[in-house]
């Protein structure tokens, strides 16, 4: 299995950006080829909930279905694929001092189909460290814009109406 690792920082408290993380309509904005991602089952968060992805990597799309096996509000949340693609995918959240939070991404993956499988995989490895960067720089970017957005909508509605 090959495996990625990423750190992204964000201009947002820690509660902000994990329930934006958390948010499975969010995943298209950040998680960079993911062109599908939806519930399946009952639930839409959490532990146990479980979800269709589709991701374009380079040459190639992969399906996948994956299970939420690990969320602790404000530190952790794993997947593990059940179907598709073998993957692992975890967040570690940090608070960081000044209204900021940091999130260390770890992404594990092999494709199915033995010796054919694995050299796609090493084929796609160039392009899995590219969407890993580009992430990153999503997750800084989206949560960061999410709650600037935030802060604006409530010193708005502190403001007096003309």
């Amino acid at each position: 299995m090959s495996e990625v690792c990423f750190t992204a920082t964000c201009d947002a408290p820690l509660d902000v950006t994990f329930a934006y993380l958390d948010d499975y309509r969010n995943v298209p904005e950040y998680m960079h080829g993911m062109t599908s991602y939806r519930p399946v089952g009952e639930l839409d968060h959490g532990l146990g909930a479980m979800y269709e992805s589709t991701i374009k990597l380079g040459p190639s799309t992969q399906k996948s279905t994956i299970k939420n096996v690990c969320w602790e509000k404000n530190a952790r949340v794993s997947y593990e694929s059940v179907s598709g693609m073998r993957s692992t995918t975890s967040f570690v959240f940090r608070e960081l001092p000044g209204q900021r939070s940091e999130v260390e991404v770890r992404i594990g993956f092999s494709l199915p189909g033995g010796i054919a499988g694995r050299a796609l995989e090493k084929t796609l490895e160039p392009f899995i460290a590219a969407a890993a960067k580009n992430t990153a720089a999503n997750i800084s970017r989206v949560v960061s814009a999410h709650y600037a957005r935030q802060v604006a909508a409530a010193g708005n509605a502190d403001s007096p109406r003309p």
